[in-house]
């Protein structure tokens, strides 16, 4: 661990983005050296978190002091960069793709010359973590898209249109939104966002519905007897995708928990599944039930990053199978029982 924590002080040296990838290959390479179990797999992700933290906020502060050498527009009185997705919930793999965005305070006559800017900003910020080692996101969610990219009132009137319209996308970026953590600049702009966002969700009852639905989705392949149902043809024969095969029935449910019971800074799933535990919400044979299987997906997550695969059944060994199956059938109970909880 402790080569990681150096990982963190060389990343705050590094003048360019070659370095910075360097250092983001290193991370990959200390890893596939580590001997991690199930046990300390917390523990590992907070190490490998802060690894990229660091990595992607010397990224963004080049980006930052290339956009004012360029004298680009006008630069806002205050922003925030943000991270959604793994990141944003403390569980990033090896080589996450980005899930960003980023929020901004200015004069309302100063507006314009400051979304030019913050656009070059986007663009750049972008551009820099995609040469260190973080692939552009595949479905655009990055601050180069201008849903991602918004002035504080406008990011509350949008927040206020994903809440009261009905529209077939919303509850997927109220997901997205609700796993948001600033990274880089004037964080008090995220975390009051974010505290906007938790408020108004709990607050309108029509959305739980939809909130339950989108927990039920997708199908945790596992039968009633314990049979786990893996792909059956092609390359991927014998192997299920760790990702959709519980965690993210798993973090879905704990993150609308969250959301109902205004936890607004708890990132991580385990943290989320702590405070609704020390607040009453589920019993000590529940939340180790819980934590166990959270341990499972991301252990595998974790392996499966570092091999650059999906999970293959056939080679693990009689406990890890066993492991498997029942962290498979909590978060399959955590599914068929969301509507007492969110």
């Amino acid at each position: 661990m402790n080569a990681l924590n150096s990982i963190v002080a060389r990343a705050e040296q590094c003048s360019d983005t070659a370095q910075l990838k360097q250092l983001h290959d290193e991370v990959a390479f200390l890893l596939s050296s580590f001997s991690f179990s199930f046990y300390d797999i917390f523990d590992v992700y907070d190490a490998l978190c802060m690894c990229h933290d660091a990595l992607m906020k010397q990224a963004l502060l080049l980006a930052e002091r290339e956009v004012d050498r360029q004298g680009i527009g006008k630069k806002p009185s205050s922003f925030c960069w943000f991270v959604m997705g793994s990141s944003g919930r403390k569980e990033p793999t090896v080589w996450t793709d980005q899930d960003n965005g980023v929020i901004f305070s200015c004069l309302h006559s100063e507006k314009d010359d400051c979304y030019v800017y913050m656009r070059e900003y986007a663009r750049l910020g972008v551009l820099y973590l995609n040469k260190i080692g973080y692939p552009y996101c595949p479905g655009y969610v990055m601050a180069t898209n201008e849903r991602w990219l918004k002035e504080v009132e406008e990011w509350n009137e949008q927040v206020e249109k994903y809440v009261t319209n009905e529209h077939i996308d919303d509850i997927r970026y109220l997901s997205m939104l609700a796993d948001m953590r600033p990274i880089y600049g004037e964080y008090a702009l995220a975390n009051q966002l974010k505290t906007t966002l938790y408020k108004k969700i709990a607050a309108t009852f029509s959305l739980r519905s939809r909130m339950i639905d989108s927990v039920r989705i997708p199908f945790v392949p596992i039968g009633p007897f314990g049979r786990v149902y893996v792909e059956r043809w092609g390359e991927k024969s014998g192997m299920i995708d760790i990702k959709q095969g519980g965690y993210v029935q798993l973090n879905h449910v704990l993150k609308w928990v969250a959301v109902q019971k205004q936890f607004v800074h708890a990132y991580s799933t385990f943290e989320r599944l702590t405070r609704w535990y020390d607040e009453h919400g589920c019993s000590q044979q529940q939340f180790e039930r819980i934590e166990k299987a959270l341990q499972t997906f991301l252990y595998f997550r974790l392996r499966c990053s570092l091999e650059e695969s999906d999970l293959s059944i056939q080679h693990l060994s009689k406990e890890e199978k066993q492991r498997l199956k029942k962290a498979m059938i909590v978060a399959k109970k955590m599914q068929r029982h969301a509507r007492k909880w969110v």
